[in-house]
């Protein structure tokens, strides 16, 4: 059931409008800032972030908290910059992570809901079957 759960999710999520503008438009600020960053401080003194590439190694490994420390950004807007990484990045896991939970929520609750149906169903036939032998007994 667990693999029908996530295979299910990962297909309601790849079909929901609102979670692909919400990561495309994550994504996207993360590269812009990412390439932003090398005219930023390439020019700095101590400057680790050079070109374009660095910046969006900076990039990635800021917003997925990685942060290995081989860049850090030495000017304050290099630093503003990598503070709005940061908090992309926890908004970028978090979507994703409640995303995943409501899909999982409701897949459940579907599931519970159909199951319970169908106990209901079962329920009315057996007392279907005791209703028809009580009638059967009175007109004795």
């Amino acid at each position: 059931m667990i693999n029908g759960q996530v295979g299910q999710v990962a297909v309601k999520l790849s079909h929901s409008i609102r979670f692909r503008k919400i990561l495309m438009v994550l994504v996207v600020a993360v590269v812009a800032l990412g390439l932003v960053m090398a005219p930023i401080e390439q020019n700095a003194t101590g400057a680790k972030i050079k070109n374009e590439g660095d910046g969006l190694w900076f990039a990635l490994t800021t917003v997925t908290g990685v942060g290995y420390g081989d860049m850090v950004p030495v000017t304050v807007l290099g630093r503003v910059v990598a503070s709005l990484l940061e908090v992309f990045g926890v908004v970028l896991f978090g979507s994703v992570m409640a995303f995943v939970s409501v899909e999982l929520l409701r897949y459940q609750e579907d599931f519970n809901m159909k199951r319970m149906l169908e106990r209901l169903d079962e329920q009315d036939k057996k007392l279907d079957e005791v209703k028809k032998s009580v009638d059967y007994l009175v007109k004795k």
